[in-house]
């Protein structure tokens, strides 16, 4: 299964651009930052991850302001085929 949730606010978001079939896509950058117990200890936590909208969603995605608080669903995925960064492809987008 290849299903990821993470909260956190925009740092980044990215005018809509469109495919080659013309399908728009809009991209964002999420800041999540945490506390987790892990090995039952206490951790803060932080990242920064890409995220990327397409269809009704890019519209959605880039209508949002940086510093909005959202939480996100979707899959992971390589930037690209010779990439080997990660990128969220969204298929849930909520403000919180």
């Amino acid at each position: 299964m290849n299903r990821l949730a993470i909260s956190g606010a925009l740092i980044q978001v990215d005018p809509v651009r469109y495919s080659p079939a013309g399908v728009p896509i809009a991209e964002a950058v999420i800041l999540h930052r945490s506390s987790q117990s892990i090995a039952t200890q206490t951790r803060q936590v932080e990242c920064e991850l890409t995220v990327q909208a397409s269809g009704s969603l890019a519209a959605q995605l880039a209508q949002l302001t940086t510093g909005t608080q959202v939480k996100l669903e979707g899959a992971l995925n390589r930037r690209s085929v010779k990439s080997r960064q990660l990128i969220l492809i969204l298929n849930r987008i909520e403000k919180e």
